[in-house]
């Protein structure tokens, strides 16, 4: 088994990188295709703000904050149901404080007090895994949630402002001689 040290390096390694793909988004973009007898089209002219009607709507916020509140649910959940399956595991009970236990067990992996001949590094390095991805899949819904945020929208269209906010229609059935009234608007 690695020492301490250069596990709780490689740990850290491995919580760092997980932060940083979730943290690092980029917008994907592909050149247009053009005639290949053509020349190769010039530098892409790109602004800092998309036009108005390229943005989301202003629902894609709550569905943001939405989507990141269950991811960080779900992933909890899985720390909390394995913490209370495994008790005696060592950084169990770290695994139940929301978003910052998982990075509290990941430090504690190891054998504890368990005799060296008992301990598997299978079993190690699998609750090491498995830690590892509940970290960042919390800390990604804390992400999403954050980035839904800071998200821009567009603005609310607002239905058009009639003078009138109903009309009334006289109607008639020549089949049975009836004459009525019919009400039609906007409520």
């Amino acid at each position: 088994m690695a020492s301490r040290p250069a596990s709780r390096v490689l740990h850290a390694f491995l919580g760092l990188t997980g932060l940083a793909a979730c943290f690092s988004t980029r917008v994907a973009s592909a050149d247009p295709v053009g005639d290949p007898g053509l020349e190769a089209p010039g530098p892409r002219a790109t602004s800092a703000q998309p036009a108005p009607d390229e943005l989301p709507p202003p629902s894609a916020r709550w569905n943001g904050l939405i989507g990141g509140a269950a991811t960080t649910a779900a992933w909890y959940g899985l720390a909390l149901g394995s913490s209370y399956l495994w008790p005696d595991a060592l950084g169990a009970k770290d695994l139940r404080i929301p978003v910052a236990g998982p990075w509290i067990a990941i430090s504690h992996t190891g054998c504890g007090t368990v005799a060296l001949a008992e301990c598997s590094k299978v079993v190690v390095v699998l609750r090491a895994i498995a830690t590892t991805l509940d970290a960042i899949g919390q800390a990604g819904g804390i992400a999403i949630m954050g980035q839904s945020l800071f998200l821009p929208t567009r603005e609310r269209e607002e239905a058009p402002k009639h003078s009138r906010l109903f009309e009334i229609h006289p109607t008639f059935d020549a089949g049975n001689n009836n004459l009525g009234f019919g009400v039609v608007g906007t409520f």
